[in-house]
Formats: structure tokens, C-alpha cells, sequence
């Protein structure tokens, strides 16, 4: 499996200048890839369902070929949704830490 770096994920109760909110878990994000160093940083709802590693730990993002293939025989704790066209995410543990895994399609 090849993993392309995409970003890092950061967890804050502070505002900032959201880029967009995704209503379905309920969080509110920053662009990364408007951010010299990839950082997203979220901020989640009091009543949003992302898992809690993912709510109180930062992640790493990467790009995969096919999100089925890099998910397989690993500890899934947000299967795959699709927060915008051509888009697929899923969440991992990993050693105890969230990370995200991308599929985008052109």
C-alpha cells in the first residue's frame, strides 16, 4: 500500500476562521491545504458522533489508491463517508492514535 502525506489534523475549542462545516458529524474545519505546513485544524459540536480518538487527539492524513484495500485488517473506528464529491475518508487506530486515510477521484 502507498501512503501520500496529506495533512495533520488538530482538535481545538478555540475559533478560528472556519472554511466550512460538515453537518452530518457535526464539525467545523479549516482548509489544510490553504496552510504552509497541511494543518487542518477541526472543532466538533458538543452533540457530533466522530469517534472521540478523533474529537481529542490530532491525526495524520494520507492519500490512498483505494480506501477499501488500505482499510483491510485494520481497527476502523469511522468507516468511510464521503464529505464531498469524489471524496471517500475512513479513520483508523493506530497504536492509539487516529489516522485518516483519503481516496479522491477525479
Amino acid at each position: 500500500m502507498d501512503y501520500k502525506f496529506s495533512h495533520v489534523g488538530i482538535p481545538t475549542t478555540d475559533d478560528k476562521k472556519w472554511d466550512g462545516f460538515y453537518e452530518p458529524l457535526k464539525i467545523h474545519y479549516t482548509e489544510f491545504d490553504k496552510d504552509e505546513y497541511n494543518i487542518e485544524w477541526v472543532k466538533f459540536e458538543k452533540d457530533s458522533t466522530m469517534h472521540e480518538l478523533v474529537q481529542r487527539l490530532p491525526h495524520t492524513a494520507y492519500y490512498v489508491d483505494n480506501i477499501e484495500e488500505a482499510l483491510a485488517g485494520k481497527n476502523i473506528i469511522v468507516p468511510t463517508f464521503s464529505p464531498g464529491e469524489g471524496v471517500r475518508v475512513a479513520f483508523i487506530e493506530h497504536n492509539g492514535a487516529p489516522i485518516e486515510f483519503m481516496e479522491i477521484k477525479e
